[in-house]
């Protein structure tokens, strides 16, 4: 069996700041697969920029049925549709995750000085180009607590791209 050629440092980040930026709406997902791209086969996605010593950007995708059951967490209130209010919740989701990333990476090599505001995108199935040199970790998570019209509601995906590649990048092989 070959070893993942994913970053360790950026892939535990990204378990772990999920994990904790979602922390506030009481659900903690489960990490079932890692990937070296980022994908967007969710119908909704937000993009936070990361800016400073690192520049890039952390994505979350996710289904919209995904995001109501996460804002009505976050919230304590019932959200049955996308509206702004959703919105708002979802993109705040995303800055908690972006928060917990830049708090894990500050002492590595990853460092990343500060986040811009979340930009939230309707649309599946795209892809984020970047240019060389961008490292890209993306993780899918089970929420086991949605209650399921479609398995694949069950799934979202974190990812972190950052500009550069630093020392000892990838494990030894």
């Amino acid at each position: 069996m070959s070893k993942l050629n994913v970053n360790p440092v950026l892939m535990n980040c990204v378990i772990e700041g999920t994990i904790a930026g979602l922390a506030m709406t009481g659900i903690r997902p489960e990490a079932i697969g890692v990937s070296r791209f980022t994908t967007a086969s969710k119908e909704l996605s937000v993009i936070v920029g990361l800016h400073g010593k690192r520049n890039g950007n952390m994505t979350l995708n996710l289904s919209k049925r995904t995001a109501m059951f996460l804002a009505s967490e976050l919230l304590g209130t019932q959200i049955t549709e996308m509206n702004e209010e959703t919105i708002d919740a979802i993109c705040e989701v995303g800055n908690m995750v972006a928060g917990k990333f830049h708090t894990i990476l500050h002492s590595t090599p990853w460092r990343f000085d500060g986040i811009s505001l979340p930009a939230f995108i309707f649309g599946a199935n795209y892809n984020l180009y970047h240019l060389k040199n961008i490292v890209t970790v993306s993780v899918t998570f089970e929420i086991r607590e949605v209650s399921v019209v479609h398995m694949a509601d069950k799934f979202f995906t974190s990812s972190i791209s950052l500009l550069g590649q630093s020392p000892n990048a990838y494990p030894a092989r």
